[in-house]
């Protein structure tokens, strides 16, 4: 097997946006909890199309790890990709 390894997909977050809205309209916080993980979630549902794309680009087999890192400002998905010989 041919392998692509430790590709990693990187992409910045944040949530100043959602923040400046809700410090203007308060009233939209209520019943709305956890909108930082939602965001965080978003962006990983990103990058996973990214990864699925590039794996159909390098006509891959199968995706073998996925390691997936969340820190302050980035999120990191290190993915390796798999191809048969042949």
């Amino acid at each position: 097997m041919k392998k692509y390894q430790n590709i990693e997909f990187k992409q910045r977050y944040t949530i100043k946006l959602i923040e400046k809205f809700f410090n203007e309209f308060p009233e939209e916080r209520r019943g709305r909890r956890k909108f930082k993980e939602k965001e965080i979630q978003n962006i990983k549902h990103l990058i996973y199309e990214k990864i699925f794309q590039k794996g159909k680009k390098v006509n891959a087999d199968c995706i073998g790890s996925i390691k997936e890192k969340v820190d302050k400002d980035f999120i990191t998905i290190r993915v390796s990709y798999f191809k048969k010989n042949g």
